[in-house]
């Protein structure tokens, strides 16, 4: 039964949990949520996290195939207050991490159950005014080593003291650890290092900036090349050991189809590989043939004039705090072993 239901979208599961005490027992079931995570990711089934004027919205991938796609707010009387005045801050295996309040509160929220979950305060020595800080980053991931989802926060203070503080919070055990920062002056002798090269174009490397790094797929590091008023070259990292580490996997000339623009994002390829999903100026979402040079815009109704989106992945992941059994006291074990002992002696069978 688990070879079949590790197939079925996460709306319908939700629904099958009704049918039986069994059946929600073995959906909610750890090994089956590792399951269906890892067929979903196999998949890549999952769609579009859009957020814009406060306001989240969810698109499937089926229907970013039409030329009107379906979009669905995240509107529930359980997250409207929690939700109110967040930001992205990262997506992984299932679920979306939000900030608000200068990042002070961070929010961890599963689209697919539409679940959330505000986490802990930072330690109490990590600084909270920006008035302190110089620069601020907040960062969420999945750590595969030790099946966890951990947030990651550094700040770079100037009045409490001279220096980056970096904390990292972890969904297993609910805590936050401050971890040693990384010297601003580093040494390189003595130590192994390994160095990534960048992308080159006739010898050169490749010009972008920070913006410019993106993540792509929900898997792939990519990274914008960007010739003013002339075209942008989107290069993808090779995860398959190949000899050459970087490939331009697209290059959008302008004006051209899209017309004039000042920056483009990709979102993720169409399932033939054909087309890849590009978020135009923080205002349209269009898809970009990459043989025909073709553009297809979707219209989006409902949506503020001014987004971001993002890949997010179908899931069954619990945000619930882990409840660990509570073992019976010292005295109730004593009684139980004497009633355990009187009914073996009064109860024998004799045969």
């Amino acid at each position: 039964m688990d070879e079949v239901l590790c197939r079925v979208p996460v709306k319908y599961l939700l629904r099958c949990r009704c049918v039986s005490k069994t059946w929600c027992s073995f959906i909610d079931s750890t090994p089956f949520l590792k399951k269906h995570l890892k067929k979903t990711l196999e998949c890549n089934a999952g769609g579009v996290f859009i957020s814009g004027g406060g306001k989240f919205f969810l698109s499937e991938f089926e229907s970013l195939d039409d030329d009107s796609a379906a979009v669905v707010e995240l509107k529930d009387p359980g997250l409207n207050n929690l939700l109110s005045g967040a930001e992205f801050v990262g997506a992984a295996n299932g679920l979306v991490c939000l900030s608000k309040n200068d990042m002070n509160e961070i929010i961890l929220l599963n689209p697919s159950t539409r679940k959330a979950r505000k986490i802990r305060s930072a330690p109490a020595e990590f600084p909270r005014s920006f008035n302190m800080i110089e620069t601020s980053l907040c960062g969420f991931g999945y750590d595969h080593v030790n099946d966890d989802f951990k947030v990651v926060k550094i700040a770079e203070c100037y009045l409490q003291f001279r220096g980056i503080m970096t904390v990292v919070y972890s969904l297993k055990t609910d805590s936050w650890t401050r971890i040693r920062a990384v010297p601003s002056n580093i040494r390189f002798t003595g130590i192994g290092f390994h160095e990534v090269p960048f992308p080159t174009v006739n010898g050169a490397f490749v010009n972008f900036n920070r913006r410019s790094v993106v993540s792509f797929g929900g898997s792939y590091l990519c990274i914008l090349d960007n010739y003013p008023n002339s075209r942008i070259d989107g290069w993808l990292m090779n995860d398959n050991g190949a000899e050459n580490l970087w490939y331009k996997a697209f290059s959008v000339e302008q004006p051209g189809a899209l017309g004039s623009f000042k920056f483009l994002r990709p979102v993720v390829f169409s399932k033939s590989c054909k087309e890849v999903l590009l978020e135009v100026d923080g205002a349209k979402l269009v898809w970009y043939d990459l043989e025909r040079k073709t553009v297809k815009t979707i219209n989006i109704h409902g949506m503020p004039i001014k987004f971001n989106s993002h890949l997010y992945t179908e899931s069954l992941i619990r945000l619930a705090k882990n409840k660990e059994p509570q073992k019976p006291s010292q005295d109730k074990q004593q009684k139980e072993q004497k009633r355990d002992d009187f009914l073996a002696k009064g109860f024998k069978l004799r045969l």
